[in-house]
């Protein structure tokens, strides 16, 4: 019964600031993004998170590819809603806690994402090359009215030159810039 009424609490806070959901009309889609999930920790970089990085960043790139044919629900509305819910990192994979995610912040879909790999090569070494990052993500989606995952995909890219954070974040970028597409087509189905 707590659950609910944070969840109900984070929902009503959420139509006030007009999230997403509160603007959506009932032909389009409301979706949110949950903060991403490594397998191992990827260490400490500058400006925070690369988990909540690429969900950040994903979440940008969604809102502008997806005017006017999908409402994405704030980072912050989804960070509130998970702080009511009590979320941790491993719920990402838990169908009745994405359940509750979703209801709590009044999305139709949830996208949740791995960083299956990051590597970061400062350059310099044996080889002489310049500094390169590498970086793979799987990149989901989570469908609240079905409970089930609709869609898959994995990318991977490369970027050269850069601080380790910026080769990072720009390497993720890379990464997840190609799964804007088909998301897109994924919530026009499923809705």
């Amino acid at each position: 019964m707590r659950q609910m009424v944070a969840a109900l609490a984070v929902a009503l806070m959420s139509a006030l600031e007009g999230g997403a959901a509160a603007a959506a009309s009932p032909s389009i889609p409301v979706v949110g993004v949950v903060d991403f999930y490594t397998p191992t920790p990827l260490g400490s970089f500058d400006g925070g998170p690369l988990e909540r990085f690429a969900a950040d960043d994903l979440s940008d790139q969604l809102v502008r590819a997806g005017a006017g044919r999908v409402a994405v629900a704030s980072r912050r509305s989804i960070g509130r809603a998970e702080g009511a819910l009590r979320w941790r990192t491993d719920d990402a994979v838990r169908f009745d806690r994405l359940r509750a995610l979703a209801r709590a912040v009044g999305a139709d879909q949830l996208v949740i994402g791995w960083i299956t790999s990051l590597t970061i090569d400062g350059g310099g070494s044996d080889g002489g090359g310049p500094p390169a990052a590498e970086a793979s993500v799987v990149v989901q989606v989570f469908d609240a009215a079905s409970g089930q995952i609709v869609s898959d995909v994995s990318q991977s890219a490369s970027t050269l030159l850069g601080t380790r954070t910026v080769m990072a974040e720009r390497t993720l970028h890379a990464a997840l810039s190609p799964t804007v597409a088909g998301l897109l087509i994924t919530f026009a189905r499923a809705h």
